[in-house]
């Protein structure tokens, strides 16, 4: 598809569940938030027949980069490399017959291994728990070969890492990391000022010669769904309750375990090493 929207995906038909391979360098918020919910079952949107679900593997060439306010949940994030002329020019054009053949092989494939699929029990332990998901769903089609298996793992572990690396090096990780720091302090409440002033802190710290306002990382600490709300007259914050506690530490776990570490702040935080084990 040369572009993808919600309009162009009900006109398809979804009883064979297809796969939608999609050119879209101009990927908004809203139809990134679509395609990640479509990659879990469940996920229902209003037609004019009712409501459809859209679950289905797709595919979406970005562009270079992806924009940072562009979020794209279950997904993995592959970065596309020109094919060396020479090396294309050697590979042979597919002939109608050979599409069909490799058609039909895929077809037998599932119509011999559906159940096997669907009652898989394959998890990729080694794998983050965010990247678990998506290595799962892959493995699962992987019948009767451990071997293949743990080759899928070990392809998708670099990929994993580097994506905790980026998130964890991220404003939202700085950010999340400094709000964590806080509340180890048996804080009640912690303005946005404050928080602002602790990320300055740790990335001068770091090299960084950036400053970041309260105005921004407050749009970074609502960006990861930490939405703060006035404290008289003293501005915005967060109120440190124990689900707002147990929010940010479940955040900082997806983010690459930042604030985590066990040190003299946190050293009997329950909290701390329960994220930590799980990651």
């Amino acid at each position: 598809m040369a572009g993808v929207s919600i309009a162009s995906m009900k006109n398809l038909s979804w009883f064979y569940r297809p796969t939608i391979l999609s050119y879209e360098p101009n990927l908004t918020k809203q139809m990134a938030t679509f395609l990640g919910c479509s990659a879990r079952r469940g996920y229902m949107v209003k037609s004019s027949d009712g409501f459809r679900d859209f679950f289905g593997p797709k595919a979406i060439y970005v562009g270079e980069d992806v924009p940072a306010d562009v979020t794209l949940q279950w997904s993995l994030q592959v970065t596309a490399r020109a094919t060396v002329p020479t090396v294309a020019a050697q590979v042979p054009r597919l002939t109608e017959s050979m599409v069909v053949s490799f058609q039909n092989q895929l077809l037998e494939y599932r119509l011999k291994n559906l159940v096997k699929v669907e009652n898989s029990s394959f998890v990729a332990l080694a794998l983050p728990r965010d990247a678990q998901p998506i290595a799962n769903a892959l493995g699962a089609c992987i019948v009767d070969s451990p071997k293949l298996q743990d080759r899928l793992v070990s392809l998708l572990a670099p990929i994993a890492d580097q994506r905790h690396t980026d998130r964890s090096t991220s404003l939202e990780g700085l950010t999340l990391e400094a709000t964590l720091s806080l509340c180890h302090q048996g804080k009640a409440q912690i303005l946005v000022g404050d928080i602002a002033t602790e990320v300055n802190r740790i990335a001068k710290a770091r090299g960084e010669r950036l400053n970041y306002s309260a105005e921004t990382v407050g749009h970074r600490l609502k960006k990861v769904d930490l939405l703060t709300g006035r404290l008289g007259s003293a501005g915005k914050g967060l109120v440190i309750d124990l689900a707002t506690m147990a929010r940010i530490h479940e955040l900082a776990a997806v983010y690459g375990g930042v604030g985590l570490d066990q040190d003299q702040d946190n050293l009997h935080c329950p909290l701390c090493v329960e994220k930590k084990a799980v990651m």
